[in-house]
């Protein structure tokens, strides 16, 4: 089985295995090509190490001896510890009496080698493997390996063969079953190629132009055997966003969709090459077929939930990239109609998630910006004021809606918000310094949340035409700033807004450049570095040609911070 090809079978086995490990079962127990299948899943899906742990401690205990499973096993041990794995290969590799399974240890040892920058070592016992053993796996390491040490053309004669390998198993071995070597070789859905050598023949591409002469027609012999083979025409279009060709890429793409229209995978695919490539005009026709797709496969009521949960996860992406091409194109009216959509179509589809940050909020948050920009401010109001009913934690969200209070003239309303907000930041840097070991993260994460607040109020004020009141902010901010610690990015952002307001205004520059002396004392003249190179500076060459004064002053006298 191919665990890349996502089928409810794969779907069906990993679920099983982990229900069973979660309610503890006694006896666990699959045939050798299931726990191969469970732990190359696991193997991919890196956030799930507890379960490839357990998936190799079970399978090592029911075929102790099986090699495929002993190098998966060396594989996850040398995730920690490299030389240790070795040296279990080795032992692993004297039980051992057939002459294939020991090779593939060995082979697994070059890869470790290899992934530990152990060229040499890992190329000298690569080529050993070819005195038992020789496959497009152990080819393709072996000229990873020559590549790495600039050796090209031997690398690409190694290549060469594994093409030859791999085209042959296609053209003349059909119908057999061609499965991956080592641990973490993968062969690309439904191809007798494996994703190694596409990286590695990419790789080469990309270093000398040259070599694209030599291997685009090589890659392209297998869709011309087969121009209706899906898999190949997948492959190539892989193969052409590995060697950045995004052109080359998205025509694979394009012959694969005449083939089968509806394949969601390859309509995305379609999309990020057609960006990549440099093209606009039709991003929002591809992006609602990708929707269309969607809902058809999540009106499936057996998906597992996982696969919901990614489904769900994707189409929420896909609204999120929409809003955000329609902004670019200054799109208002349309912007507005697809946040409509999103909220109707989310009553049916709950794809509002917290670790893509697509939350109902940031649509609230999106149409605020639009009637804001449309002048009608009582509906910009209500979604600003709706995010902060359904999220009372969110600071930034309370921030920005004082900020837009300001904005459409409620003062009394927003200075009013604007103290709470203070107040609510203040104590909680009070109680967080209160106690014997003051959390750093938290109390940073406060200071950029009063940052934010003064410095949005002070850009407010500056809009206004209230250049006095501005800096006063800025001034409180500042000093407040100067009695923390940790708060380096904070005031680079005080300060960075202090000079944006002075330039336009032509004011005295006295209090800054005593707070960044005070501010460099702290933290050292890398604190300046940016701040020199700011656009606004480019207005003020006084302030400028002080900042930099200051910055080599405090560079020659280190002894001074």
């Amino acid at each position: 089985m191919n665990y890349q090809d996502e089928n409810e079978d794969i779907d069906y086995l990993i679920n099983d295995f982990k229900n069973k490990v979660e309610n503890k079962a006694n006896l666990i127990f699959y045939d050798i090509d299931e726990w191969l299948d469970i732990i190359d899943f696991f193997s991919i899906e890196n956030y799930q190490k507890y379960y490839l742990e357990k998936a190799i401690q079970l399978a090592y205990k029911q075929y102790p001896n099986n090699e495929e499973i002993i190098v998966r096993n060396a594989d996850f041990i040398a995730e920690s510890d490299y030389k240790k794995a070795l040296v279990y290969l080795l032992n692993e590799k004297k039980i051992l009496k057939n002459p294939e399974h020991r090779t593939l240890l060995a082979y697994q040892g070059a890869k470790i080698l290899s992934k530990n920058n152990k060229d040499k070592e890992a190329l000298n016992t690569a080529q050993e493997c070819l005195k038992h053993k020789v496959n497009e796996y152990i080819l393709s390491l072996i000229a990873y390996q020559y590549i790495r040490l600039f050796k090209y053309e031997e690398a690409s004669k190694y290549l060469i063969k594994a093409f030859e390998i791999c085209y042959n198993n296609y053209t003349k071995n059909k119908g057999e079953e061609v499965r991956s070597y080592g641990a973490r070789d993968f062969l690309c859905a439904g191809t007798t190629i494996s994703d190694g050598l596409i990286s590695t023949t990419s790789l080469l591409c990309k270093v000398e132009n040259k070599y694209k002469e030599i291997f685009y027609p090589i890659v392209e012999k297998f869709v011309e055997y087969d121009p209706q083979n899906l898999s190949y025409w997948e492959m190539i279009a892989e193969f052409y966003e590995k060697c950045e060709d995004y052109p080359k890429a998205l025509s694979a793409c394009e012959y694969y969709l005449c083939l089968q229209p509806n394949d969601l995978d390859m309509i995305r695919r379609k999309y990020l090459n057609y960006i990549d490539s440099g093209k606009k005009k039709d991003r929002i026709k591809i992006l609602k077929k990708i929707i269309e797709l969607l809902e058809i496969k999540l009106q499936n009521k057996t998906l597992l939930n996982q696969t919901r949960n990614d489904l769900l996860n994707t189409y929420g992406v896909t609204y999120k990239e929409i809003i955000n091409i329609y902004f670019e194109e200054n799109k208002i009216q349309q912007c507005e109609d697809i946040c409509k959509e999103i909220l109707k179509k989310s009553l049916q589809f709950p794809f509002f998630s917290q670790e893509i940050l697509f939350t109902k909020s940031y649509i609230y948050h999106t149409l605020s910006r639009i009637y804001l920009e449309l002048e009608k401010y009582n509906l910009a109001e209500t979604y600003a004021a709706k995010i902060v009913e359904i999220e009372p934690e969110n600071y930034s969200a309370k921030i920005a809606y004082s900020e837009l209070l300001l904005i459409i003239g409620k003062f009394e309303q927003a200075e009013e918000l604007f103290l709470s907000i203070y107040d609510s930041i203040e104590e909680n840097i009070a109680e967080l310094k209160s106690k014997k070991y003051p959390n750093e993260l938290k109390l940073e994460e406060q200071y950029s949340l009063l940052t934010m607040l003064f410095t949005t109020w002070a850009k407010s004020f500056f809009v206004e035409n209230s250049g006095d009141a501005s800096l006063n902010l800025l001034n409180n901010l500042i000093e407040e700033l100067l009695t923390a610690d940790y708060v380096e990015d904070c005031l680079y952002t005080a300060f960075a807004t202090y000079i944006e307001i002075i330039t336009h205004t032509n004011t005295t520059t006295n209090n800054l450049e005593k707070y960044i002396t005070e501010a460099i004392e702290m933290y050292g003249p890398t604190l300046l570095e940016d701040l020199i190179e700011f656009p606004p500076l480019e207005k003020n060459e006084e302030l400028r040609l002080f900042l930099k004064q200051l910055h080599k002053y405090f560079e020659d006298n280190e002894e001074l911070y």
